[in-house]
């Protein structure tokens, strides 16, 4: 016979809260009756169950996620590795089903632990991450009507939910469960016992539904409907980043976690909470790309979303920080920071509880450093995405160092071992910027070959000079090759040269002008001592902007003086306005100006640039101009939406142009694509007026990365032409590819408004 439970929350919490709940499980309609009576007797506040009961469900969930990771994280639990679970939903969007292959419930666990807040039954399972005995019931504000059924190995159970009163919110929930018979066993096809004749099967006839073996399928009826593409999206939100190794989540029947796969392991940091210091594991930060990985910072615990971070490092002690983060999320890499199952969140699980806060952030940063220091700087694909963003803090460290600004009191090795009390942070620089500052300066990250000056006959070129035995090949750091060109040290490695890898391997490493090891002479080393030559090999895309800016310094070596033409101003000359202005009227006016042959050749490529990009993105092309110091030195182009102008005084943008007209530079070339698609992004966004706090959100670099989609995507089929075909095209006839000087182009403007 079928065995009927029926009742309410609140009498399961206030059994609970007075310490009854067995003795009102086992006991009849009548006792259970008298039990409640008695509890509510002994409460100081009668509807004190009621009152929990409304805070515990209305008070977790923001949106419909929530709940549903909730959902999912329970199925997770309950599954063994790499099973199943199934989300599906109605043609009309009201109602929505989730569904495992776990161990299934018990009559006592779901009236004892699942309809009962705060209290779980994971509790001792080191791999379940459910603790608060709560998530089942945020399900109740999006969805007050929800069936249960669930199949343990001895028996299964039917459990029915539906709200009390007018709601939401609704003042209480009734529970009904049922006994489900056993699954029969199927009858035979093929014969049947001894005697007994075999049953004829009619194989037209529909197979009765059977109860599965173990599982749970929960079935909510919505209180607001949601479409399917909706509710994969929100699905993939919440469990999207979990490991296919683990569970295999279907939405409808299309697999949503398949982005696992596409991360890689970028550092891990110990994670030590406090007050005790205990360690509960580690914090791993995974990073990459594609689709389902989001281009922002993503906190997981087991795959599941814990929270999400478009500015992963707030706060003005970690701008150097936010500054890389920015650089790598913008060229489409999402950063995911894997929590260890020990940390504990908050009851809504949407962030980390207060406790263990300041742990985690210091574990996000230090295990952001480690992937920055030991892994993002010698990443070659990553590199090329994030085009001059990341080369542009570099350039900041750079800059700071040639100006004699000292960023470091200390080596990335021994801060953690000085005393508190002697640190000295600045105001401008806290410690910990310091260190990071430190650790990107003192990075071996630029391949160099390191040649005795003393056997180097003048003038001789470097290619003898490299099959013999007098260099030595090395990767030194950004602080040494500064020092090797204070010293006038530092040349760049002829183009037609390479080192291999094997060339370039770690042995030895001594502070630069200290002398070297004698076994360390004729073999890979680093470092350089006095009287030596260091040729920086410039095939990296790190050499490759380190030189550009010494160029934009006018601080290069004569090679690359004597290749780039006329020196870029120095940073603090005084400004050389010029007025917008088209490529027509810059001939006009300026045509006996050195270099504007070349400045209408540039605006030639960079017109081809614009206009592959128009075509891939179905934007109409945009007029080119060129101006200086209109909106900033800083500010390498403008537009006001009918137009697109390059500040021909900026530096970076000299280097780019020169780069692009000396050769088939494709790092310049992407660097110059990628300053174009950013101007058309404000265009397509119709967002003209830089606004600081707004310009550059979100929503600004996701609609620019799609641009960037689309225009390789275009390139690749040959809907469109490669734009840097029309290199060659534009450098036709150009004798000399240096540009004017920013002084004398505002001159001869100034002396044309003069004569008008």
């Amino acid at each position: 016979m079928t065995q009927i439970s029926y009742g309410l929350f609140s009498e399961l919490l206030l059994v609970r809260i007075h310490g009854r709940a067995e003795a009102y499980l086992q006991a009849s309609s009548a006792e259970r009756l008298a039990l409640v009576a008695a509890c509510r007797g002994e409460a100081t506040v009668p509807d004190l169950a009621q009152r929990i009961l409304s805070r515990t469900i209305y008070a977790q969930a923001s949106s419909r996620i929530g709940p549903l990771r909730e959902l999912l994280q329970n199925a997770l639990d309950a599954s063994p590795p790499g099973a199943r679970i199934d989300v599906r939903s109605s043609e009309d969007g009201r109602e929505i089903s989730v569904t495992d292959q776990g161990r299934g419930m018990s009559r006592t666990e779901l009236l004892a632990d699942l309809l009962v807040p705060f209290r779980s039954g994971k509790a001792g399972e080191p791999d379940a991450i459910g603790e608060h005995g709560i998530g089942f019931f945020s399900v109740l504000e999006i969805a007050p009507w929800i069936e249960v059924v669930t199949a343990t190995s001895s028996g299964g159970h039917r459990l029915l939910v539906a709200p009390l009163g007018a709601g939401p919110p609704y003042e209480d929930f009734s529970w009904t469960l049922l006994s489900l018979p056993r699954p029969s066993p199927a009858p035979p096809v093929d014969g049947g016992r001894a005697g007994v004749p075999a049953r004829r099967v009619d194989e037209r006839a529909p197979e009765p539904p059977r109860r599965p073996t173990t599982g749970t399928s929960v079935r909510l009826s919505l209180a607001q409907q949601i479409s399917r593409p909706a509710l994969a999206a929100e699905v993939t939100a919440a469990v999207g980043l979990v490991d296919a190794a683990v569970a295999r989540i279907y939405v409808d029947g299309a697999l949503v976690n398949t982005a696992r796969g596409r991360l890689r392991r970028g550092a891990e940091v110990p994670l030590r909470l406090p007050p005790s210091g205990e360690l509960c594991g580690a914090v791993e930060l995974l990073v990459g790309r594609g689709e389902g990985i989001e281009p922002q910072l993503t906190i997981t615990q087991k795959g599941l979303t814990v929270a999400t971070r478009i500015d992963p490092f707030p706060g003005p002690e970690l701008g150097l920080h936010r500054e890389l983060a920015r650089a790598i999320t913008a060229a489409g890499f999402g950063l995911v920071a894997e929590l260890p199952l020990g940390v504990p969140l908050n009851k809504g699980r949407s962030a980390v509880a207060a406790s263990a806060s300041t742990a985690v952030e210091a574990a996000l940063v230090a295990a952001f450093e480690r992937f920055v220091l030991r892994d993002a700087l010698y990443d070659r694909e990553l590199l090329r995405a994030v085009d001059h963003r990341l080369s542009s803090v570099l350039d900041r460290l750079l800059h700071a160092a040639l100006l004699g600004e000292s960023i470091t009191i200390a080596s990335a090795q021994a801060v953690d071992e000085l005393d508190p009390v002697a640190r000295t942070p600045t105001v401008a620089a806290p410690e910990q910027v310091i260190r990071f500052a430190s650790g990107l300066l003192d990075a071996p990250l630029f391949r160099s070959a390191v040649v005795d000056a003393g056997h180097r006959p003048s003038g001789a070129a470097l290619s003898p000079l490299l099959g013999q035995a007098h260099y030595r090949s090395a990767h030194l750091t950004l602080r040494e090759l500064l020092q090797a060109h204070r010293i006038g040290a530092l040349r760049p490695l002829d183009a037609a040269l390479s080192l291999s890898s094997s060339q370039v391997r770690s042995t030895a490493r001594w502070p630069l002008g200290a002398p070297a090891p004698e076994s360390a002479v004729g073999r890979e080393a680093h470092g350089v001592r006095p009287g030596e030559l260091v040729y920086l090999a410039l095939d990296e895309p790190l050499a490759q902007a380190f030189w550009r800016r010494l160029a934009s310094e006018g601080a290069a070596s004569q090679p690359l003086q004597a290749a780039a033409g006329a020196p870029p101003r120095a940073p603090s000359a005084a400004p050389c306005p010029m007025p917008r202005t088209s490529r027509e009227a810059l001939l006009k006016i300026a045509i006996d100006v050195p270099g504007v042959r070349a400045v209408a050749a540039a605006m030639t490529i960079i017109e081809r640039l614009d206009a592959a990009i128009s075509e891939s993105t179905d934007l109409p092309a945009s007029p080119i101009w060129v101006h200086q110091d209109l909106y900033g030195p800083d500010e390498m182009a403008h537009t006001d939406g009918s137009g697109i102008s390059v500040n021909l005084a900026s530096a970076r943008v000299r280097a780019l142009l020169t780069a692009v007209l000396l050769r088939d530079d494709a790092v310049a070339f992407t660097a110059l694509a990628d300053l174009l698609l950013h101007e058309k992004t404000h265009v397509s966004l119709a967002s003209y007026v830089p606004r600081p706090t707004a310009e550059h959100g979100t929503s600004f670099y996701r609609r620019k990365d799609w641009m960037r989609r689309r225009l390789l995507a275009a390139i690749a089929s040959g809907a469109v032409a490669d734009p840097m075909r029309w290199l060659a095209v534009a450098r036709r006839g150009l004798a000399s590819a240096a540009l004017p000087a920013p002084s004398e182009l505002s001159q001869a403007f100034l002396a044309a408004a003069a004569a008008a």
